[in-house]
């Protein structure tokens, strides 16, 4: 790991001064930040992240470490992903779940910010990437507004909103780990045109319009699912009506073609969605009460197709439960009847998650890796017009 340089903060002052004002600012740390980097970063590797997330409250030390853009980064890659629950009525709000705690006692759910104001009518989460949200907003007046947020830091970037935004609008939030730029698609349908393709790189302020998709998108996968610097939707291809999985590439801003696993070919697409479980590409089969789970193992090789998980329940509940995620101890997570729910194949039954501080209301649930990479970081280098628009709800506090 690379050392991490800190600015100066003590200028034009004796030497002898400035030593003294070094042993007393060196002693008046906390001791595990008297620690190499590598060790520190060794530890705080290891604090369960809703607990990593309260411990930047802990002094300015410790937020200077969790606010560093190479720490945070570094911190990043090593952090497992957990469940973002989203309430609603009442409840309405982000919550963070540990994924490798469900079911313990006295765990306890994270509440997260969130972007939500009077103005707001509805919410809705039109991508995830690297620990951040994108969201469009729909106010009392009708009017939609897009934002990202990282609901770990609090903070938000208004986005410009795209021309003639409509109902039908599909998105997709995506990052290149080549360019390392962040990218919005829109697919729009213009009533009696052909769709057209629309991309936002994140701190440009410009929406370009690439051009006609190949593809129609009809709704199986209502956003684009981020995974190796692709975005991927369930579609199919506008010549044929062959069904595949369409691919646009976030750095080259073309569409390429992946197969689907070979037996959902010609099943109705209510009976399957598309996800990133565990970080492989997934597809999600509910079939006669039983769910099927396909996975990629060798990213756009379809004969590595694999189906990983078969979970089967008499009870028939499987019908109308969305699956969220699977932990490693083969718990089943998802959402059934509006309420957290997790099936363990050894019982064959659905129970209700209990966790204090979690809404007893569900409306989605994302896998999400927190992050404490802040939104300046990601657009800096783009055009400084993109920043104006970054607010921290920490600032405002």
């Amino acid at each position: 790991m690379k050392r991490i340089k800190r600015p100066p903060t003590k200028r034009n002052r004796p030497p002898n001064q400035e030593d003294d004002d070094d042993e007393e600012e060196h002693d008046q740390k906390p001791y595990l930040l008297h620690l190499p980097e590598h060790i520190i970063m060794e530890i705080f590797c290891k604090i369960p992240t809703k607990t990593l997330i309260q411990c930047k409250r802990v002094c300015k030390s410790w937020r200077s470490w969790l606010s560093d853009p190479q720490f945070t980064k570094e911190l990043f890659a090593r952090t497992p992903a957990c469940l973002m629950v989203t309430g609603f009525r009442s409840r309405w709000g982000h919550f963070l779940v540990d994924l490798d705690r469900v079911g313990w006692q006295n765990d306890v759910a994270l509440k997260l910010f969130s972007i939500r104001s009077l103005r707001t009518l509805c919410m809705t989460i039109v991508g995830s990437c690297n620990g951040f949200l994108c969201h469009q907003e729909v106010h009392f007046d009708l009017s939609r507004h897009l934002h990202i947020s990282n609901p770990v830091t609090g903070e938000f970037l208004s986005l410009p909103a795209p021309p003639n935004p409509d109902t039908r609008d599909c998105y997709g939030f995506g990052f290149s780990p080549i360019s390392e730029v962040y990218k919005l698609l829109r697919v729009w349908s213009p009533y009696g045109k052909p769709d057209q393709v629309m991309v936002l790189t994140v701190g440009s302020g410009i929406w370009r319009n690439i051009g006609h998709p190949a593809y129609s998108f009809d709704g199986v996968t209502p956003h684009g699912i981020c995974l190796n610097g692709f975005l991927h939707w369930i579609g199919h291809r506008s010549s044929d009506c062959s069904r595949l999985v369409c691919a646009f590439d976030v750095e080259s801003e073309q569409f390429q073609e992946l197969p689907l696993p070979p037996c959902i070919y010609d099943l109705d697409e209510t009976y399957f969605k598309l996800r990133v479980l565990k970080g492989w590409l997934s597809v999600i089969l509910n079939l006669n009460d039983d769910i099927i789970v396909w996975e990629m193992k060798d990213y756009g090789v379809k004969e590595s197709w694999t189906k990983e998980h078969e979970f089967k329940d008499p009870v028939g509940y499987f019908g109308t439960f969305m699956l969220k995620a699977i932990t490693e101890e083969g718990q089943v997570l998802g959402i059934h009847r509006d309420r957290l729910q997790a099936y363990t194949p050894t019982t064959m039954g659905l129970v209700t998650v209990e966790v204090d501080g979690l809404p007893s209301w569900i409306s989605e649930a994302w896998d999400l890796v927190p992050s404490f990479v802040s939104l300046k970081d990601i657009a800096r280098g783009l055009q400084l017009e993109g920043l104006q628009g970054v607010h921290s709800k920490l600032d405002q506090s």
